[in-house]
């Protein structure tokens, strides 16, 4: 083997190393209903794992400092709730029907976002809530959540991890 075949041997290997270290997943942290979590729902969105189907009546619910959200696995749809914003309603694009499921709570200065397995399924602006904008934008606009917790009567969420994305070489990963 020539220098110059060592050499891209190397850089190679030093490179595939590198990117599959980047993006491999954080481990998913069993969910523990009742406990404070840190969290700065605004720099790291949420994700939660759950086998829950349609129809089986189980909630995710998230305490988020005093607010709290919720998605409903209803009869025929999924349903949410974001505390001072709206009444339980169906989400606008139900999620398709897999096993498992992650879920990703994203939230911004002016909105709160839900997606499933990737597909967005609530893009909820603050300002637009037919409810309580006033209450609505005061409660969750701007950089409010530091913490999460599972409420107890959580019955669909299993585990939880940081739903941060990275991009290497074009190729997207988890970290």
């Amino acid at each position: 083997m020539s220098i110059f075949e060592a050499m891209r041997f190397t850089s190679v290997f030093v490179l595939t190393v590198f990117c599959c270290t980047a993006t491999t997943s954080i481990d998913w942290t069993a969910v523990e209903r009742g406990v404070d979590i840190p969290w700065d729902l605004e720099g790291t969105p949420l994700q939660i794992r759950t086998v829950s189907q349609l129809g089986s009546g189980d909630l995710i619910w998230v305490n988020m400092n005093v607010m709290n959200v919720y998605v409903k696995f209803k009869n025929s749809r999924y349903r949410y709730k974001i505390h001072n914003c709206n009444w339980e309603s169906n989400l606008p694009t139900q999620p398709l029907e897999e096993v498992d499921k992650i879920w990703t709570f994203t939230k911004t200065e002016t909105a709160f976002i839900i997606s499933c397995n990737d597909v967005e399924v609530l893009n909820y602006v603050f300002a637009d809530s037919r409810l309580y904008a006033a209450a609505c934008v005061n409660s969750w606009g701007g950089d409010v959540v530091d913490s999460i917790s599972f409420i107890t009567g959580d019955t669909a969420s299993d585990f939880y991890r940081s739903g941060m994305r990275s991009y290497i070489f074009g190729a997207v990963g988890d970290f």
